[in-house]
């Protein structure tokens, strides 16, 4: 089923997705690689943790400090 989707709401979708690029971009390179393998890869966090030789913890406490990161970041942008 097609949905009609308004200019304004394109418009308004690529600034969320640049906002949120620009965010993602804004971390450190280990918790962008981070968010990008289990949010974008659908990897779970014992899979990255494998991945990488460390402890699965770690990756979660990475990815939530991350998470806080992202949001502070948009907070200010938006």
């Amino acid at each position: 089923m097609f949905v009609s989707v308004s200019p304004c709401e394109i418009y308004e979708r690529k600034v969320t997705y640049e906002q949120l690029y620009a965010a993602i971009a804004s971390l450190p390179d280990k918790q962008a690689k981070r968010i990008y393998a289990h949010y974008f890869l659908g990897m779970s966090k014992g899979a990255i943790a494998k991945a990488e030789g460390v402890n699965k913890s770690q990756i979660t406490r990475s990815i939530q400090a991350a998470l806080t990161r992202i949001e502070t970041f948009l907070k200010k942008v938006l």
